[in-house]
């Protein structure tokens, strides 16, 4: 992906009227950075090669691989650094309004928060639009901007959202609903065992085609997806917690083959666990 270079935009509008505003957009190879007073608008950054770390408000680091996203709440301190050999690109678009902390609240959008992206290049696109139209930075294109930014903070939830974090009020009266609460009440309770899925599909008394067509429709990723990812998250807490955990005992606790789980957690995390583990800790 390109780098592309950053755009202020500013407004002579009444800002009230304007519920989401862009104010910078761009990307750049990051070096370290710190802000004790934080930014004066709230950032989404999206890791487009290499990797850093994040602090935010002195809390614990983070770590941001590549198709890893956070967002920084305006105002709020924070640093950042470089932390793989491949230089760090970041791309970024900050945004004012007085909407912002509100919708972000409603989309469960975390300040600090580091997401894994799903699609990077339909994200990107957007912000490449975004981008292009702010070269301009023409007061009949404001409110274009803003409708822009919607469509991305949209898609960026989409993207962002793997499975939801809370189980959502399932319509009993609706059959495909409720095979769906039970077949993912089983993922929760055995993701940590050397679980079928062809034994799922059974339980639940769909084939396993039909239940991936279910889980994309619902979840937007597959059956399997769906399992790894519970896997992964479970396995990021666990290396977090305990730089002294070995992979063996990580994948024993998964109930998955050892080598397995490293081609897995690499696919999703874009690095091996012991990469990972190794940032985490340093």
């Amino acid at each position: 992906m390109n780098e592309l270079p950053i755009r202020f935009v500013t407004s002579q509008l009444n800002k009230d009227l304007i519920p989401l505003q862009l104010y910078t957009v761009g990307s750049n190879i990051q070096n370290a950075l710190h802000r004790p007073k934080g930014f004066s608008a709230t950032q989404v950054l999206i890791t487009l090669s290499g990797s850093g770390r994040i602090r935010i408000n002195g809390q614990h680091d983070r770590v941001a691989a590549k198709k890893h996203a956070f967002i920084i709440y305006e105002g709020i301190p924070h640093e950042y650094f470089p932390i793989s050999d491949e230089p760090w690109l970041v791309g970024f678009i900050s945004i004012r309004g007085t909407c912002v902390p509100t919708m972000l609240d409603n989309m469960e959008l975390k300040n600090g928060e580091v997401l894994p992206i799903n699609e990077l290049e339909l994200l990107w696109k957007l912000a490449e639009q975004i981008w292009t139209l702010a070269e301009h930075n023409r007061p009949e294109l404001i409110w274009k901007l803003s409708e822009l930014l919607y469509s991305f903070l949209l898609e960026f939830r989409k993207q962002t959202l793997f499975f939801p974090t809370h189980t959502p009020k399932v319509d009993h009266s609706n059959p495909s609903e409720a095979v769906l609460e039970h077949v993912t009440t089983i993922l929760k309770e055995h993701y940590t065992q050397p679980i079928s899925l062809s034994e799922v599909s059974k339980a639940s008394g769909y084939s396993h085609q039909h239940l991936n067509r279910l889980f994309r429709q619902y979840y937007g990723v597959t059956l399997n997806q769906y399992l790894q990812n519970l896997r992964i998250l479970h396995a990021v807490d666990l290396i977090e917690r305990n730089k002294h955990i070995t992979l063996n005992e990580i994948a024993d606790e998964l109930g998955i083959d050892t080598r397995y789980f490293t081609r897995l957690f690499k696919k999703n995390m874009g690095m091996s666990p012991g990469e990972y583990k190794r940032k985490a800790h340093c």
